[in-house]
């Protein structure tokens, strides 16, 4: 049986290996395709090497601490947003000029990272905590582990409502924000866990002789990373020049349909680390990747922006990208208001599921023009404003009442 599995798990990872060579042919040969298509061709590759690159960092679980290896983990599999991300901060600071606010192009790199998180929260915290409860009927019990994850995430989300007050993104803070996930990936290096459990090729791959998974490891490491950053650029272009093409925003494009593509292999393998009744270790990897690109991947955006433009300068906000930014605090907010009593149920995973479908379909412009008749969007501002404050009132008698309770109990 374990063989057959074995080979079933070659078979997919020769699978996902190959479905990103059409998008690197088109590269080489410098074919443009129509747009949606090379949505979908480079989309793929984006798809494929990021389950290559997850399934390989799983694997490095056995050959460095568990609990390191999934901060390592989460940064490693959102290698495709990066990529994704640098494209647009490049392209930002190529447009951006000196003293005449955000261009289109900065609005881009705010709507990547901003939907990114909500789509890590909304989709996939819920889908853990709700199938854990489905299989188990009881809640996620969390007492006494993930203390270094929900303080850095609380630091993070923090910096990310002072991003907003200061109306910028300074390049100090960017280098700030870097350390401070250094100082998490150490943290996490020094910290005892038990022994990783892997499922599917990363369990083929972690079974190899030492010499064998080493080389398999590095091999996948550098494979995917060499699609990811061959194709992240093209992907990006296809994608804004399809929405133009099927008169979808270019924004929601690149908030939504982006980083789910470069961002359900993580939540696949939360989802099968959950099923393998794991779902601790499963939402670990969704929170060290909010962590992840709330502090190295903004930092890392501030950097290359700079980067491009010429000279070091901070990333200016206007009020699209800061209404992104606070709606996203308040969605991180509420999670970790969920988070507090270190038990999480049904209710909380099924509140952040509806919550994220239906302000996906009520801010996003062109579907709410499409499905309810909205017209223009002096609404757009205001729907997110509203969604922030339904977000903030949930969290606020969530809080309140996770006080009223720890009180009466400790009387």
């Amino acid at each position: 049986m374990t063989s057959q599995n074995n080979k079933a798990s070659y078979v997919t990872l020769l699978i996902c290996g190959i479905i990103a060579i059409p998008a690197c042919i088109m590269v080489f040969t410098r074919v443009s395709p129509d747009p949606v298509l090379g949505v979908l061709i480079f989309g793929l590759g984006i798809v494929g090497a990021a389950f290559l690159i997850s399934w390989a960092a799983e694997a490095a679980q056995v050959d460095i601490s568990a609990s390191f290896a999934i901060a390592i983990l989460a940064l490693i599999a959102i290698l495709p947003e990066y990529a994704v991300e640098a494209v647009l901060a490049w392209d930002a600071g190529q447009s951006y000029i000196l003293g005449q606010g955000a261009t289109i192009e900065m609005e881009r790199v705010a709507a990547n990272v901003t939907g990114a998180n909500r789509l890590l929260i909304g989709l996939g915290w819920s889908s853990v905590i709700l199938i854990f409860y489905l299989r188990k009927r009881e809640s996620l019990n969390l007492k006494g582990i993930l203390n270094l994850e929900i303080l850095m995430l609380i630091i993070a989300n923090l910096v990310l409502i002072l991003i907003v007050i200061l109306g910028q993104i300074p390049i100090t803070l960017g280098f700030g924000l870097i350390i401070l996930y250094a100082i998490y990936l150490w943290l996490s290096s020094i910290k005892e866990s038990g022994e990783p459990e892997l499922v599917g090729p990363s369990l083929a791959i972690g079974q190899q002789r030492k010499t064998a998974r080493r080389v398999i490891v590095i091999g996948l490491f550098f494979y995917s990373a060499f699609i990811i950053v061959l194709i992240a650029e093209p992907f990006v272009h296809a994608l804004v020049e399809s929405g133009r093409t099927l008169g979808i925003d270019e924004f929601i494009l690149i908030q939504w349909l982006a980083p789910l593509a470069s961002e359900s292999p993580e939540i696949i393998i939360a989802i099968l680390f959950t099923l393998r009744s794991n779902a601790v270790a499963g939402l670990t990897i969704l929170i060290s990747a909010e962590v992840n690109q709330l502090t190295l991947l903004v930092g890392s955006m501030v950097g290359i922006f700079s980067l491009s433009f010429g000279e070091l300068t901070s990333f200016p906000l206007n009020d699209m990208q800061s209404v992104e930014f606070v709606l996203t605090a308040a969605v991180t907010f509420l999670g970790l208001i969920f988070l507090a009593p270190r038990t999480i149920g049904w209710k909380a995973g099924a509140t952040l599921l509806i919550l994220f479908v239906a302000h996906l379909f009520f801010t996003e412009q062109y579907i709410a023009n499409t499905w309810f008749g909205y017209e223009e969007s002096g609404m757009w501002l205001f729907d997110r404003a509203i969604f922030t404050y339904i977000y903030l009132s949930i969290a606020l008698c969530c809080g309140v009442r996770y006080m009223y309770r720890r009180v009466n109990r400790n009387r």
